[in-house]
């Protein structure tokens, strides 16, 4: 077996010197589902679940599906102008991205292209990239600024009274304090912004030496973090890649200098010369992609473990097993209620044995190939593994996590095949069931009005929601509109925000 030798070589910077040792990846050989549409490569959003948002060859913005196939995304009849051909994708949630277009910016959600509150501040032309953190807030970077978006709040972070422009890379990643931070290289220098309080962040350097930064930072990337690891950040500068992780840098010399990067959840994908390499940061273990036909280039990332990319003609997303795919429970969630329906979707051509489930280190639930629930329409092609079982009508059953303390725990998903492969997939969430729990209108249910209901629930056509009596006098209604995905109008919520409601309709209705 051949492997890429990466040399971490000594250094010395402001946090402390590293010492010597080399890193060899293991190789393997990608699992890939490709598409037969022709795709852009462009930046592009990857959905855990599977598939994503990418572009095609017209620039017309494209929901990918877990099996590979693909629709055209439609603007949405409600918005003031139809999205033109877009240039390029960034993530804006677990499950939303943000297009760039030549009529402005777009979230694409819910199957549409939606204009949002705040497009008219942005133009299209000047938007770098995105960081998501995993407490609800998305940075986006853009020739004019810094800017934040929190809930239904779109605000500029500013540096004594100043934008921050020039911005060459961004990254959600823990601060030399281990607190959440954004952070953000502009040409030889590197800061990180964090927060203070409710309204107040501090600006501060990175420690990372003048020499170290010397030709500029060309791409930042964030891993998220876990029970017991707060999460770490990567760099890329002129010759170099850097890992800060606990408050230390550390630099590794490549054979090839590297490229470019995309991370999601706990997992870096990285090309450098020819390579693909991939890091799990649970594991803290390198690979290299083996049996591309092209070199690649890198389009998403997701927190599956599994990467998008461009090799030839073709866009695949690779893995070095067929990846488990979610639905129910995604990185980083937080779980409001004790009850919900977790499945892990597998193509049926792969041949599973069975599907495991284990919370922590609890005991392992079996679900055999033959009690897997088939997929319809596109995704019939599909086996649904549920963790919960069967109701009596054949649907998924929820999983009870009332047995489970509030916090932080880790769901691993097994998936058997053949000859003893396994494929394994890690997912970190919180559980806030209890007093830990709460949901309040004011800090949960205000942000989700503000960017997705307002423009109808003002000043009409709906009804007023404004104010918190009207919620209040109304939540049975509302509930079952976003339950039933008739609301809001543009198109349905994401789960977690529909489950944020009906946890505060019916946990007391909080102000």
């Amino acid at each position: 077996m051949r492997a890429l030798v990466f040399g971490l070589v000594a250094a010395l910077c402001a946090c402390g010197g590293s010492v010597s040792e080399t890193l060899v990846p293991s190789e393997f050989d990608v699992s890939t589902v490709s598409t037969p549409m022709a795709l852009q490569a462009a930046p592009s959003f990857a959905d855990e679940r599977g598939g994503g948002v990418f572009l095609d060859v017209s620039g017309r913005a494209v929901r990918l599906r877990i099996d590979g196939s693909a629709y055209l995304i439609e603007s949405h009849p409600g918005n003031p102008v139809a999205a033109g051909p877009g240039s390029a994708v960034w993530p804006l949630g677990p499950f939303s991205a943000v297009v760039a277009t030549e009529q402005g910016l777009f979230v694409a959600e819910s199957g549409w292209l939606i204009s949002p509150p705040w497009r008219d501040v942005l133009p299209a032309g000047g938007l770098i990239g995105t960081a998501v953190g995993d407490n609800g807030i998305t940075w986006l970077a853009h020739s004019k600024g810094l800017f934040k978006l929190e809930g239904g709040s779109f605000a500029e972070l500013k540096e004594e009274g100043a934008s921050i422009t020039g911005i060459t890379g961004l990254a959600v990643a823990p601060g030399h304090d281990g607190g959440g931070a954004v952070w953000f290289a502009r040409g030889e220098k590197l800061s990180y912004a964090e927060r203070t309080s409710t309204t107040a962040y501090a600006i501060k350097d990175s420690q990372l030496g003048l020499e170290a930064l010397t030709g500029g930072v060309s791409a930042l990337a964030g891993l998220g973090p876990t029970a017991t690891d707060r999460g770490e950040l990567w760099a890329i500068t002129q010759k170099k890649l850097w890992r800060f992780f606990n408050a230390t840098w550390t630099p590794y010399e490549l054979p090839h200098a590297p490229k470019e990067m995309r991370a999601a959840g706990r997992f870096l994908w990285l090309r450098a010369g020819d390579g693909l390499f991939r890091y799990d940061a649970d594991s803290k273990t390198w690979g290299e992609a083996k049996g591309l036909s092209a070199v690649p280039t890198l389009l998403a990332a997701d927190s599956s473990g599994a990467a998008w990319v461009r090799s030839g003609d073709q866009t695949l997303a690779v893995s070095p097993a067929i990846t488990p795919r979610l639905q129910g429970l995604f990185q980083n969630e937080k779980l409001y209620g004790t009850d919900t329906a977790i499945t892990a979707l597998v193509p049926a051509s792969a041949m599973p044995v069975g599907a495991y489930f284990q919370v922590d280190e609890g005991p392992e639930i079996t679900v055999k190939a033959e009690d897997a629930l088939p997929g319809e329409g596109p995704l019939a092609n599909t086996l649904y593994f549920s963790m919960g079982g069967r109701e009596a009508g054949g649907a998924p059953k929820p999983y009870s996590f009332v047995a489970w303390p509030d916090g932080a725990h880790k769901l691993t998903t097994s998936v058997r095949y053949p000859g003893d492969v396994v494929a394994i997939r890690t997912t970190w969430f919180t559980l806030a069931s209890g007093a830990t729990g709460t949901v309040s209108y004011a800090t949960d249910l205000e942000p989700i009005f503000e960017a997705r209901c307002a423009k109808c629930h003002t000043s009409g056509p709906g009804r007023d929601l404004t104010t918190y009596e009207s919620w209040k006098s109304n939540s049975g209604l509302i509930v079952a509109a976003v339950r039933d995905l008739r609301m809001p109008a543009d198109g349905p919520l994401d789960p977690t925000f529909i489950a944020k409601i009906a946890r505060w309709a019916n946990g007391g209705t909080l102000p």
